[in-house]
């Protein structure tokens, strides 16, 4: 697990266009001298779904879109970094540690930062302060996580990691197939069929060639199984485990009502 610092999604930024290192909560926290440091070093790189991050030892602000992290290059996805975030302090602290692969799950824009243009002027006594600080809270959501795995439905796990993209990427296309979502689960393509049928049916989402359009987003809160999240989910939603576990033997989007279809939520 990387250490992640998520003090505010970009909400109001500008569009991934016009962003700027400076546009990120975090640079913004950080003394001028280390600013002026990370402006002059830092490059603002593009990352297209699946790209890696580069593994240089630098420090990357996320400034729009998501990425994950894979362990040990599986494809299973244990995390997220979302825009707001710094993915790199644990890989700048011990460059010899065993790290997770990051990569961009939807279309990623960041700034690079070599971290000695951070570490130099503040000092590796701060940086193993700040991932100390950041232990618990991993040790926490790696516990949260595997007790989600063992205990719910794979239509809830879908819909949780479903949200968590969705608002992750500020509401950008999701641009992710039935197999990649498997892989991101660790379970099989035919229960995401099965799930993705059901989430389409409850009308909170559809799916279709390689993309996800998010239609409904509280009611997708409230279906999903709320880990890391508090949610309430009323009788009406609350899924029929028996109904839930039907693989179809083939995967047919649902129609829906068209002027629903075309809504897309926006964040709340």
């Amino acid at each position: 697990m990387q250490t992640m610092i998520q003090l505010t999604t970009l909400r109001d930024a500008p569009s991934r266009s016009q962003l700027e290192i400076q546009d990120h909560p975090v640079f913004q926290a950080l003394p001028p001298a280390v600013q002026d440091r990370a402006l002059k070093n830092g490059r603002l790189k593009m990352l297209a779904p699946g790209e890696e991050v580069d593994d240089d030892e630098g420090l990357f602000f996320v400034l729009a879109g998501v990425l994950g992290l894979f362990p040990g290059r599986q494809g299973i996805c244990v995390s997220l970094v979302v825009a707001g975030s710094v993915y790199g302090w644990d890989q700048a602290l011990d460059a010899h540690a065993p790290q997770s692969t990051a990569r961009a799950i939807v279309e990623t824009l960041g700034c690079r930062v070599p971290a000695e243009s951070v570490l130099a002027p503040l000092g590796r006594d701060w940086l193993t302060r700040l991932v100390a600080r950041q232990a618990p809270t991993r040790l926490h959501f790696m516990a949260a996580e595997a007790a989600c795995n063992a205990s719910h439905l794979v239509t809830e796990r879908l819909a949780k990691w479903l949200v968590r993209l969705h608002c992750g990427a500020n509401g950008a296309p999701l641009r992710l197939t039935q197999a990649d979502f498997a892989a991101m689960l660790g379970v099989q393509r035919t229960s995401i069929n099965a799930a993705a049928r059901r989430l389409q049916e409850l009308g909170v989402v559809r799916f279709g060639r390689g993309k996800v359009q998010v239609i409904d987003l509280a009611r997708l809160r409230q279906v999903s199984c709320g880990c890391g999240e508090v949610s309430k989910r009323p009788e009406s939603l609350r899924l029929a485990p028996a109904q839930a576990r039907v693989e179809p033997s083939s995967w047919e989007p649902a129609r829906l009502p068209r002027a629903r279809a075309d809504a897309d939520i926006a964040l709340s």
